[in-house]
């Protein structure tokens, strides 16, 4: 590859301290992923003095900038009108937010539900969101900003891939959350990589043993990161790369751990 993954780190990692957040990427020489935007029993009520905290905050930020749009309990298929309205005005919010602050690429979920195996279920999922992003990613284009899609629930990459491929706009692509797959997929992570291709942009990087959603080291899990960057290699990709870890000391342990695979992958230092 011609170019390196740009790698960021959650801010979750200091929860609720955009500065210390902030403080920490700096150290690692990273970007920073905003993954909570204050706190949501106070947006309502504050969401513009938020808003100009965290600009204040990224003043010192040295390297680049990623947001993790809104996602608790949120659904834009909905049938309930309010939860539907709730859930749009939060994803119009993250796009604001990235707007104001200069991030480029802003990460959703689409909260589908794989225990609901109704084909009827399923297929009108696909026909909101459809719906939803036709409108949704036009705003995305006119501000040069990336939206993603990443997998949470999802066994295959079926469903976002396929509403990327009908928005068919190089502002809509995918995150690959690795620790998301390991959890509910059947699909290696490499074939995740595979099926995507060119529509990948951005992945989460963690770890857990496939029975909790722990966000752990690279190295505390069942998941082996070599494969997966012999794959981007393989496939001449190289997406930006957020380490969802929440803990400081298991954050700085798979950075040096990453950095560690990566030469030994690619031949060279990160």
């Amino acid at each position: 590859m011609k170019n390196k993954s740009e790698i960021f780190i959650s801010s979750t990692v200091d929860f609720h301290n955009i500065y210390g957040a902030v403080e920490t990427a700096n150290e690692l020489g990273a970007g920073l992923e905003i993954s909570r935007f204050g706190k949501l029993k106070e947006i309502e009520d504050n969401f513009d003095e938020t808003l100009n905290l965290y600009k204040d905050a990224i003043k010192n930020l040295e390297h680049g900038l990623t947001l993790h749009g809104f996602f608790s309990n949120l659904c834009i298929p909905s049938k309930d009108p309010l939860i539907k309205e709730a859930s749009i005005k939060r994803y119009y919010q993250s796009f604001e937010i990235a707007a104001e602050l200069g991030a480029k690429t802003v990460v959703f979920h689409t909260c589908f539900n794989n225990l609901l195996m109704q084909q009827k279920y399923r297929d009108g999922f696909f026909l909101s969101m459809l719906e939803f992003f036709k409108e949704f990613i036009p705003h995305f284009e006119n501000e040069g900003i990336v939206a993603t899609i990443e997998n949470v629930h999802e066994p295959d990459c079926e469903l976002i891939r396929n509403i990327i491929a009908a928005i068919n706009s190089p502002y809509l692509k995918a995150t690959i959350d690795i620790g998301h797959c390991n959890i509910h997929s059947k699909i290696p992570v490499e074939q995740w990589i595979k099926n995507y291709g060119i529509m990948l942009h951005h992945m989460h990087f963690h770890n857990n043993f496939k029975n909790e959603d722990a966000h752990s080291s690279l190295k505390n899990g069942s998941l082996d990161i070599k494969p997966i960057l012999e794959t981007l290699k393989q496939m001449q990709l190289c997406p930006q790369i957020t380490f969802e870890i929440f803990n400081r000391e298991a954050l700085f342990e798979s950075v040096e751990y990453f950095k560690e695979v990566y030469k030994e992958v690619f031949g060279e230092d990160f």
